[in-house]
């Protein structure tokens, strides 16, 4: 018999529709907030996989791409995000392009970001999948259906220089789109999810850093705390992260080559789901390219081709 209607009995959320969690938030600022498109200074491309709850037939497995890049001529950012993603018979794919205006704050390279994106979405439920003795909802259909549905996110992003502090706040789905196809009641919803993220460095030597960092989320009622404590040693990175009573995580980052860095986690299970499975891993693969490949208007003058940074 399989397994993934688990995830429905312990883990409501995950049938309300929510995005995907990530572990390494702090490595992919701009994949949970518009407004960070370009903060870099220059392109930079991320890719995330993470599968889940292994164990559980059915499990989540997500993979996210994105890139973005500072573009002096518009005045700040913009970036081109994909993602993927899947649990039991619900399947998601999301295509967002957007832009971050910047607002410069004094010389010394401080910064505010205001970010909008938009796209579409296409969520999909393999009905056919779902048996009454499994699962006890006679709202939803057993038939495929899919949905292609516009979709807008809005943040703003403030950075110090350096980014040796960042704060964020973003909020997803802002239309709380419908996934009446979904139901014989036509009630179901994606819900508004609103994020939060922040971070500090402490230099305590010249190749030693120390990061705490949050991140909070919420959709409908439902909320997700992260904190995370990080040690950077040039060039590796080790730290240990606690989801509120969800899950204890193991981080270690290598910074391979001044572009690329790559980043593994692992996520012990606290909750009811820990018996059922062996925990969750994430992968990150994060480059950033020289500040020389920004996007600039060739006919600026010299004062719009500054570092952004």
């Amino acid at each position: 018999m399989p397994r993934w209607w688990l995830l429905w009995l312990a883990t409501p959320i995950a049938w309300g529709q929510q995005d995907p969690t990530f572990t390494q938030y702090m490595y992919n600022r701009f994949g949970l907030n518009p407004a960070a498109a370009g903060y870099a200074g220059a392109w930079q491309i991320v890719g995330v996989g993470r599968l889940q709850w292994i164990g559980i037939e059915g499990h989540p497995s997500t993979f996210m791409l994105n890139a973005h890049t500072p573009v002096s001529f518009l005045r700040g950012g913009i970036g081109l995000q994909l993602m993927g993603d899947q649990i039991g018979p619900f399947r998601t794919t999301d295509i967002k392009l957007a832009y971050a205006f910047r607002i410069a704050i004094g010389t010394a390279g401080s910064a505010l970001q205001i970010g909008i994106a938009g796209g579409i979405l296409n969520k999909s439920l393999d009905g056919a999948a779902l048996r009454p003795e499994q699962i006890p909802d006679p709202t939803l259909f057993n038939r495929m259906a899919t949905l292609l549905l516009p979709d807008i996110a809005a943040g703003i992003y403030f950075t110090l220089p350096d980014d040796r502090f960042y704060v964020g706040v973003a909020s997803t789905h802002l239309t709380e789109p419908s996934l009446k196809e979904f139901t014989s009641t036509g009630r179901s919803r994606i819900p508004r999810h609103i994020y939060a993220t922040s971070g500090y460095t402490f230099n305590l030597s010249e190749p030693v850093r120390l990061t705490p960092s949050v991140f909070f989320k919420t959709a409908g009622s439902q909320l997700s705390v992260d904190a995370n404590l990080s040690l950077s040693v040039d060039p590796v990175v080790i730290g240990a992260s606690y989801r509120l009573q969800d899950a204890a995580s193991l981080l270690v980052g290598l910074q391979a080559t001044e572009a690329l860095f790559i980043g593994y986690s692992y996520d012990y299970v606290l909750s009811r789901l820990g018996a059922f499975t062996s925990g969750s891993h994430e992968l990150v693969v994060r480059y950033s390219f020289s500040p020389a490949f920004r996007l600039l208007a060739p006919d600026l003058g010299v004062r719009d081709k500054k570092d952004f940074r």
